[in-house]
């Protein structure tokens, strides 16, 4: 999984962007459920960041245990610090290619544009379907490859360029990966929303 650079960092960590998904992306997410959600036990979020999102996944999805991730050291670190006094949150640093969880450990997953960041993004799905309990919800918005792979991107912010995904390449792999499309909606082909289910009735 790539870093972000320094642009990227000062952008994501902006008041603006904090109030956006906090006012826009997250109400559209949760109304992709049928209803509201039910309060979650365990909850995962990939590609954590400074935790903007953290707050967000307590009040929305009220996680008995919320564990947050990041391959970044110091973002992992940032976060530790302004939630390390939270009993239901826990920090780590992990690779999402390789995430360091047992099988169906999590009620849901949580992806906030981190996967168009990873060079092999179906490991990364796969590795949530296995830690995901039968049952469990994966819950995800990404860029695309027109977002993300064009001149202005490219200058601005250090995506990978090759193996990049769509839309309908995504809900593919999802949906080769063994889960099951509970609601979906993109922009443009640039930017979308899934929600994806791991079927009840999967045996390991």
């Amino acid at each position: 999984m790539m870093k972000l650079n320094e642009f990227e960092k000062r952008l994501v960590a902006h008041p603006i962007r904090r109030w956006f998904q906090s006012k826009v992306e997250l109400p559209i997410l949760v109304s992709l459920f049928k209803g509201s959600p039910s309060p979650t036990p365990m909850v995962l979020e990939i590609g954590c960041g400074f935790g903007h999102g953290i707050p967000l996944i307590l009040e929305h999805f009220k996680p008995m245990q919320l564990t947050a991730v990041d391959i970044d050291g110091d973002m992992v670190e940032a976060c530790r610090q302004q939630w390390q006094h939270h009993p239901n949150v826990m920090i780590s640093q992990a690779d999402a290619e390789q995430l360091g969880f047992q099988d169906n450990q999590f009620d849901l997953a949580c992806n906030f544009a981190v996967f168009h960041h990873i060079p092999q993004w179906q490991k990364a799905l796969a590795q949530v379907y296995r830690v995901l309990r039968p049952g469990g919800y994966f819950l995800m918005e990404d860029l695309y490859r027109a977002a993300i792979c064009n001149p202005l991107s490219k200058r601005l912010f250090d995506h990978p360029q090759t193996n990049r995904f769509d839309h309908q390449s995504l809900l593919d792999e999802l949906q080769s990966c063994g889960f099951e499309i509970v609601n979906q909606a993109h922009i443009l082909n640039l930017s979308g929303m899934i929600l994806a289910q791991k079927p009840r009735h999967y045996l390991s």
